[in-house]
């Protein structure tokens, strides 16, 4: 399944509601700032996510038990 669009949709989404909050003052700025220094994590994320979707990691069958 192609999830692409979706998750960038998703990550727009979030943006935008955090960038809300943060202009309405309902988290300390502080906050904000210390979140801002962890921005790298999203494009691994998505690099990883898409290594592993490549790779077939994603859409292999769980092993049995025996």
């Amino acid at each position: 399944m192609y999830r692409g669009p979706m998750v960038g949709a998703f990550i727009l989404i979030a943006v935008g509601i955090i960038g809300l909050i943060a202009n309405f003052d309902l988290i300390p700025r502080i906050m904000i700032d210390q979140l801002w220094k962890l921005w790298p994590v999203i494009p691994l994320a998505i690099g990883l996510d898409l290594l592993f979707r490549r790779r077939g990691f994603a859409n292999r069958p769980p092993r049995s038990g025996t």
